[in-house]
């Protein structure tokens, strides 16, 4: 009997422990996976990122296609021919400066709108030549100089081509409207007659009205982390943009021998008009373009 007991309760011990062992295996597994879990967690995500940004860049003009040729001319003598060559200056070329506001909707698309001006580089033309024949000639020094300022404000949306912890590569898109700040022209003419008096003009050239500068605005860069909130960009920036001038004021003030002259006049640009009204003028409308590709460079503040 004693002999039955001890075997049965060897047998009722082996399948306890049986039953015990999966238990024991299971909980070891799962703490082991939370733990691992635990560690490899991020400290923060993507989405706890500042989604919205300011930025500010400055860019600068390195070619400048489609946009008017310019030539400057010279002579020697009345009797020598006049050799003229392009200006490498055009409407569009020099810097700009701009700041702009977006925000992040995903990790691969930005939206955002900036505003820029257009702070050119003035376009200086001179043009020395001979006027008349024979003994009775003048010799014109004629030099020119026009400025061009534009506000543009551009919404756009950005892709990113290739994201890296550190760096994404991006390209951006954008629509340009542009408000014309100020478009001039000042000449001044020193006319050398070979009898008589010198005379000097001073003339001002005003296009007081304008169209919107519009057109679009495209872009390859690089963004890269300078630290968590800050970060620095480069990029290739090309923009396309172009406006008509609705009227211009005309000003030459003209000395000779002591007196001065005064004449103004005014022009208006029209789709279609008069050649022969005069007070204004009337003259068929065109465009400026004032294009250029170049390259930029900013920082990006995220919060």
């Amino acid at each position: 009997m004693n002999q039955s007991i001890f075997i049965l309760i060897s047998l009722l011990i082996r399948v306890s422990a049986t039953q015990a062992q999966p238990t024991v295996g299971l909980n070891t597994v799962n703490r082991s996976v939370e733990s691992t879990v635990a560690e490899k967690a991020p400290y923060t995500s993507k989405a706890t990122e500042a989604p919205f940004y300011i930025k500010a860049y400055g860019f600068y003009s390195l070619l400048t296609p489609g946009t008017e040729i310019n030539y400057s001319g010279s002579q020697s003598q009345i009797s020598s021919p006049t050799t003229y060559k392009p200006i490498n200056t055009h409407l569009g070329a020099g810097p700009r400066a701009g700041i702009g506001v977006g925000v992040i909707v995903s990790d691969f698309i930005n939206v955002g709108i900036d505003a820029d001006v257009l702070i050119g580089t003035a376009l200086k033309v001179d043009n020395n030549v001979f006027v008349g024949s024979g003994s009775t000639y003048s010799f014109y020094a004629i030099s020119t100089n026009t400025t061009l300022r534009v506000l543009s404000i551009i919404p756009n949306i950005t892709f990113k081509a290739l994201s890296r912890p550190a760096y994404y590569i991006y390209n951006r898109l954008g629509l340009v409207g542009g408000l014309v700040l100020d478009y001039k022209t000042t000449s001044n003419v020193l006319e050398t007659p070979t009898k008589g008096a010198v005379t000097t003009s001073v003339g001002n050239t005003t296009y007081t009205k304008n169209s919107l500068a519009l057109g679009y605005q495209a872009a390859l860069g690089i963004q890269f982390r300078l630290s968590q909130s800050i970060r620095g960009f480069a990029e290739v920036v090309a923009y396309n943009q172009s406006f008509k001038p609705r009227e211009v004021q005309n000003t030459t003030t003209s000395t000779k021998s002591g007196v001065a002259t005064l004449q103004n006049s005014t022009t208006e640009f029209k789709d279609q008009g008069d050649y022969n009204k005069s007070n204004p003028y009337e003259q068929p409308s065109y465009n400026v373009a004032i294009n250029s590709v170049g390259i930029g460079a900013g920082l990006v503040v995220r919060f």
